[in-house]
């Protein structure tokens, strides 16, 4: 979780939630060292995404 400018939210007071977290002066510490870029995507998106790309337990799996 993080609030403020480090957050990149933009307003001060929003606060944000990271899969990897920020931190001041971490601008280029994922295209440089994780070789990607940072995406923002609702979480609700995130969700749907995985879920409809998740398969279905086959027949008689508990929880099925």
């Amino acid at each position: 979780m993080n609030q403020g400018d480090v957050a990149g939210a933009g307003i001060a007071a929003h606060l944000h939630q990271h899969v990897v977290p920020r931190w001041g002066g971490d601008t280029n510490f994922m295209p440089v060292v994780g070789h990607t870029k940072v995406l923002p995507q609702l979480l609700g998106e995130t969700r749907k995404l995985l879920a409809d790309a998740w398969p279905e337990p086959p027949s008689g799996v508990i929880g099925s």
